[in-house]
């Protein structure tokens, strides 16, 4: 077993890490030091490989040590400062950079006339509509891209494929009428995938062209960032190799590899790009230099709602703007953003009155996140001379995260029926249950029994969503059951778990399944997804 490394106070009581004074520090911050704090993170959180890059001052360094930093595919390739891995939410910035240039320059002034302020609904009112008039009418892009709108993640609802046809953005954005709100417009912060599905939209709508060449007019061809992609087909025919994307399978202690991570979606979580790209588009932020107007640059700092009231982790009260979160850290402006596809992880830090910026990409859903996370802290307080006791201990807190979360879905019955008691039969039987229901929302879901470890249940697999999950429904007790999301390809995403119960006609015929969703976010309500049952039992396996 590898031996944790130290990370801040109270870490493992072992003596704190040698710290640099400002002005005395390496000349590049990848020292044989750094390579062995990397490995020792890449073996205790399970993550093959990552690529790193640091901008610091006028240098900009993005070098990788194999001996340190791993592998982008096993057993043998890897991983470079060129290598390409899907970088998911880091995305939504340059949604963010895209309509706020729109809006700063005038470039459609006959659409966006209230500028931020414009109703969605003016610029694509064939295709946004919510189950609330009143949002339809007025949610503006300013409220979708601050995560604002009053509608949740719903990302169990998000179609990847329609009939063996990639599932076009206008489809997606159609069908959160579909989907209810679960707060009311403006009040609470809530993360939201599919508003910047919907911001995708506007923007092709604007520009009458896909994204990818609007992306790739206003950032990527002026920063020279020809390694960066919103498109798996032109991603591959890159001289670059692009990364594999695992899992790690705990039972078999082995990596897994994800064939084909879906989760690469537009302007939401379609970018493609290696770290050395990645570098150029943070430079040219913090130095606020171009393409992008003076006027845009400002709007981009500007925080848009409140994301976190509360400091947490050694940071402070956290903001949201356009795609990026913006807190203090150790006294230092720094704005942050992470990216989690089903096999990838991408984590930004920029800190814009230190010039300072980092860039960490790796290729575990989760885990790859939380080993840039604590990568990247440690190379902003190296460089900010922070001693180590005043250092907080991400480390531990993250493994304790990722434990927890295990726990808490080993733990789910106990979880959703903490007072019911167990043993009571279903009112009909596994085999009368099966079948196909089906949500205008979130779609159909063709149950069949199955049977592991000795336990008979009801199983429904979705191959077409964007998560590519599957549904197991377990019972509990007479008609409570819970529905378990886990992944088709082994990642951890979703790996979520609901109540779940089924209803009966007159005839005690089961007509329809109820599954109870919502994340708990304070101020949210849970929300009921009623399948009704459109076809009769599916033969089963057993």
């Amino acid at each position: 077993m590898t031996a944790n490394p130290c990370f801040g106070r109270n870490a493992h009581n072992e003596q704190p890490a040698q710290v640099p004074l400002a002005g005395a520090r390496p000349k590049t911050p990848f020292t044989d030091d750094f390579s062995t704090f990397v490995q020792s993170l890449l073996d205790e959180f399970k993550v093959p490989g990552i690529s790193v890059a640091v901008i610091d001052g006028e240098k900009t360094f993005s070098e990788f040590r194999f001996q340190g930093f791993g592998y982008a595919t096993l057993p043998d390739v890897k991983a470079t400062p060129e290598t390409l891995w899907l970088g998911a939410s880091t995305t939504k910035a340059f949604v963010g950079a895209a309509l706020s240039q729109f809006i700063q320059n005038q470039t459609y002034p006959d659409v966006l006339k209230k500028g931020w302020s414009t109703p969605i609904s003016d610029v694509i009112p064939d295709d946004f509509a919510l189950t609330d008039d009143w949002a339809t009418r007025h949610l503006t892009i300013e409220d979708a891209i601050s995560h604002r709108t009053g509608l949740p993640r719903h990302d169990l609802s998000w179609s990847y494929t329609n009939k063996g046809s990639r599932t076009p953005v206008r489809d997606v954005v159609r069908n959160l009428r579909n989907l209810p709100l679960t707060a009311q417009p403006r009040a609470i912060y809530q993360y939201c995938n599919l508003m910047y599905m919907v911001l995708s939209h506007v923007i092709e709508t604007l520009t009458k062209q896909p994204l990818k060449e609007t992306f790739h007019e206003l950032f990527w061809g002026p920063l020279n960032m020809t390694s960066t992609f919103l498109d798996l087909d032109d991603a591959r025919k890159s001289s670059n190799s692009l990364a594999t994307g695992y899992y790690w399978d705990k039972t078999t202690e082995s990596y897994g590899a994800v064939k084909l991570d879906t989760l690469q979606e537009s302007g939401a979580a379609g970018i493609i790009t290696c770290v050395t790209d990645h570098a150029k588009w943070l430079r040219s932020l913090i130095y606020e230099t171009g393409p992008l107007s003076n006027a845009t640059h400002a709007d981009i700092r500007k925080p848009r709602f409140i994301s976190n009231a509360e400091p947490t982790s050694g940071m402070d009260v956290t903001l949201y703007g356009l795609g990026w979160l913006r807190t203090k850290f150790h006294g230092e402006t720094l704005f942050h953003h992470s990216g989690q596809s089903l096999s990838f992880g991408t984590t930004i830090f920029w800190l814009p009155e230190r010039k300072y910026g980092v860039v960490v990409m790796g290729n575990v859903f989760l885990q790859a996140n939380m080993v840039g996370e604590v990568v990247a802290r440690r190379l902003v307080e190296d460089a900010l001379g922070v001693n180590a006791a005043d250092r907080f201990d991400i480390f531990n807190k993250l493994k304790t995260d990722l434990e927890k979360r295990d726990r808490e879905y080993s733990e789910a019955v106990k979880t959703l029926y903490p007072d019911l008691s167990q043993g009571h039969p279903p009112t009909a039987a596994l085999h009368i249950l099966a079948g196909e229901y089906h949500n205008a929302g979130y779609g159909t879901l063709a149950f069949r029994k199955d049977r592991e470890n000795q336990q008979d249940y009801l199983l429904a697999q979705r191959r077409d969503a964007v998560y590519q999950y599957k549904v197991r429904l377990v019972h509990v007790s007479g008609d409570e059951w819970v529905a378990y999301y886990d992944s088709l390809s082994g990642s951890r995403l979703p790996a979520q778990f609901f109540k779940a119960k089924f209803k009966f006609d007159d005839n005690a015929k089961p007509n329809a399944l109820d599954i109870v969703m919502g994340d708990g976010t304070p101020g949210t309500e849970p929300f009921t997804v009623t399948f009704d049952r459109v076809a009769s039992p599916l033969k089963s396996r057993l």
